[in-house]
């Protein structure tokens, strides 16, 4: 059984991607989890009430949020009539990032299901602040990012993206692999380099990730080239069809000081097609 881990935040009645893994999943015996990570305002309180666990103020935040968490279970539940899918909430006082890796590791989670939430500077469109930290520090298991008006394909392609620089690893192919079965896909490679101007360890594990994908998939896979992140978010706006898979390479000391940022978090949010964030 498959297990899912959404996030949720109240600030948004927005559950659309909760829709979309409902109907990406249909034919797929998954448990669902709803997670918040609340915290405390402890601005203008004194000591005493902060070492009372059992007050009001202590109790109100899981409170608030376990309720919430439970009208939407009661939502999807009511909504939805496939007893294969099982629906959960966990509730933590906890930071983000923290909150979702202890569950993540807790529960076993296969994915986690973001919404493509977007926030716009001038004619700028990002990524929300929220998911940005997700994209950037969640990489315990893939990612799954869904635009507001995106829906599920019949047999969708899903579309390998990488610069091959590094080799992708079996596991981390077949673990992929599993969801593409699921959704009935087809595959194809995009590679974010210029052909001509690849290495030959580039093009031998390009080589290499091809052979293991036709030997699960038993098809011949095609190839295409894109040279620069803004070539593939043309690409990937014009197929909304697709859904687009990009590894995302283990982070650098640059970025984990926050002075750079991956290649999935500057392709920013995509207008209507699907990514899942994958990690070696």
């Amino acid at each position: 059984m498959k297990k899912i881990l959404i996030p949720i935040d109240f600030k948004s009645k927005n559950y659309d991607a909760i829709d979309y893994a409902i109907n990406f999943f249909i034919k797929e015996p998954c448990h669902f989890y709803f997670f918040n990570a609340f915290t405390y305002d402890v601005e203008g309180l004194n000591t005493v009430d902060l070492i009372q666990p059992d007050g009001e103020w202590f109790n109100k935040p899981e409170n608030d949020s376990e309720k919430k968490l439970g009208e939407i279970i009661q939502k999807f539940t009511s909504n939805n009539s496939d007893k294969k899918h099982l629906f959960n909430a966990v509730s933590r006082p906890a930071n983000l990032i923290e909150g979702m890796k202890e569950v993540i590791q807790e529960i076993e989670i296969d994915l986690v299901i973001l919404p493509g939430k977007k926030e716009i500077n001038d004619a700028t469109e990002k990524y929300s602040k929220n998911t940005k930290r997700i994209i950037e520090n969640i990489r315990e298991c893939p990612v799954m990012i869904i635009p507001v008006s995106a829906t599920v394909s019949k047999n969708p392609q899903f579309v390998l993206v990488s610069n091959f620089k590094e080799k992708l690893h079996s596991d981390d192919l077949q673990s992929w692999y599993e969801l593409v079965k699921v959704a009935r896909g087809t595959i194809k490679i995009v590679t974010l380099a210029n052909k001509d101007s690849m290495s030959q360890q580039q093009k031998e594990n390009q080589n290499q990730v091809r052979f293991q994908i036709e030997m699960h998939s038993q098809h011949p896979i095609t190839i295409e080239y894109v040279e620069t992140v803004r070539n593939l978010k043309d690409f990937a706006n014009y197929h909304s069809d697709y859904i687009i898979c990009l590894m995302d390479k283990k982070p650098d000391l640059w970025r984990i000081c926050g002075l750079t940022h991956s290649q999935i978090t500057n392709l920013g949010p995509l207008q209507s097609t699907p990514l899942i964030a994958l990690h070696s």
